[in-house]
């Protein structure tokens, strides 16, 4: 560790514990919409009796909806989580799409641009902080 940067790394760190405040609210926002989207899951396709292509049980628990559609926001498990519903009926590809535009891109993008006004603003304010 470079002795003479560890300044700026202390007010780097000290920026980002002061943006934690204004990141819960899209934090707590995207939580609810994964929420939502996980209960909406298993209504749709939790009496359906569907099963994986290893033939486990698809859908049918509510925390591991939930798990599964986090995963898919980081687009790890695409396409194979929507696989079992979409050779039931192809429509069902419709609700996947909406959880990844509503999660991974309005969600993503938001928390991106509120943990970066707020760094830069934080940034600014300290003693010594020029930001451009």
């Amino acid at each position: 560790l470079n002795i003479p940067l560890s300044w700026q790394i202390r007010r780097a760190f000290r920026s980002i514990r002061n943006t934690l405040p204004e990141i819960t609210y899209v934090f707590l926002l995207f939580m609810f919409s994964l929420l939502m989207f996980s209960l909406m899951a298993l209504k749709l396709f939790g009496e359906r009796n569907l099963q994986t292509a290893e033939g486990l049980p698809y859908f049918r628990n509510y925390l591991e909806i939930v798990f599964d559609l986090y995963v898919l926001v980081t687009t790890a498990n695409s396409p194979d989580v929507m696989m079992p519903a979409f050779d039931f009926s192809s429509w069902y590809a419709l609700f996947f799409i909406a959880f990844v535009i509503v999660n991974t891109y309005i969600f993503m993008s938001l928390f991106l641009a509120v943990v970066y006004n707020n760094y830069k603003k934080h940034l600014k304010v300290m003693p010594g902080g020029a930001c451009g």
